[in-house]
């Protein structure tokens, strides 16, 4: 956990990583002792909104079941060059031998399925319970919790977007997630170890590999969709800036990925004139 300090106004920053291990049981004593000072929580993303149009919401299931067909209906292996597809089978074969929807999967969603299937044999969870957790120990505390929320204004035209990113970008996104599980199994075991048991030498000094350069990049050909993703990182920032003034005391989520690093947020808070404490 980090701590941020402006002037008399605290901010504590709860920093996540995933996947972690499955079934871990989270003492959160310095959670809850944050919370003793803590007047806001802010989550690490903000909620999403469509609007209540029926017709809209409709229409956003009809292009959302659209999105789930391969390009072209094609099966995974005529959408794959020959030396991935052979990767993927070998992933699917070992650790998942009974799963025959991935073959009928665009590659960004057999990505996913693949990655799922994998880290489940690992013993991790790739689903995040941490936030969920910090939400309901503030509701336990009587503290309340900064939820922005992200409307999207066009959500037919954003997963139509999404639908018509490039096969290329989708086989590159494909790619890398087997990259990562060919290579970095272990080492994402080994990091959800340490997060779990608070050993941050060990978190720092164990390499990461990271899939979601590619995969982002394929989602975001359009201007439409990079311009989402960006509100949605950026909202945090201001809404834990925003806590901050008016607050006295502020707990935080966020991934160790956005935190860390030259341009992470805690460089960015740093270069504002902010005090950061790390662990």
């Amino acid at each position: 956990m980090w701590i941020v300090r402006h002037g008399d106004h605290t901010l504590w920053i709860l920093g996540t990583i995933s996947p972690l291990p499955k079934r871990m049981v989270w003492q959160p004593d310095a959670v809850e002792e944050a919370l003793k000072y803590t007047q806001e929580v802010v989550p690490a993303w903000p909620s999403y909104g469509i609007g209540a149009n029926p017709i809209t919401a409709l229409r956003v299931y009809i292009e959302w079941r659209h999105l789930q067909k391969p390009p072209d209906n094609l099966p995974l292996r005529e959408s794959l060059p020959p030396p991935l597809y052979a990767r993927v089978e070998a992933l699917r074969i070992r650790y998942a031998p009974h799963d025959n929807k991935i073959e009928k999967m665009r590659p960004m969603l057999a990505a996913r399925e693949l990655l799922t299937h994998v880290l489940d044999a690992a013993g991790l969870a790739l689903h995040n319970e941490v936030q969920q957790e910090v939400l309901a120990l503030a509701a336990r505390h009587g503290v309340r919790v900064h939820q922005d929320k992200l409307r999207i204004d066009d959500p037919v035209n954003v997963l139509k977007d999404v639908g018509a990113t490039p096969l290329a970008g989708e086989v590159a996104c494909l790619d890398a997630v087997v990259t990562l599980l060919e290579t970095d199994l272990g080492n994402m075991q080994a990091r959800a170890r340490a997060w779990a048991l608070g050993d941050v030498d060990t978190l720092r000094q164990i390499p990461h590999a990271d899939d979601r350069a590619a995969c982002i990049s394929a989602v975001s050909t359009s201007e439409r969709v990079r311009t989402l993703i960006a509100r949605a990182q950026d909202d945090w920032l201001v809404a834990v800036t925003d806590s901050m003034a008016r607050n006295r005391g502020t707990l935080a989520v966020q991934s160790m990925e956005r935190l860390l690093g030259e341009h992470g947020t805690l460089a960015t808070l740093r270069a504002r004139g902010y005090a950061v404490e790390g662990p």
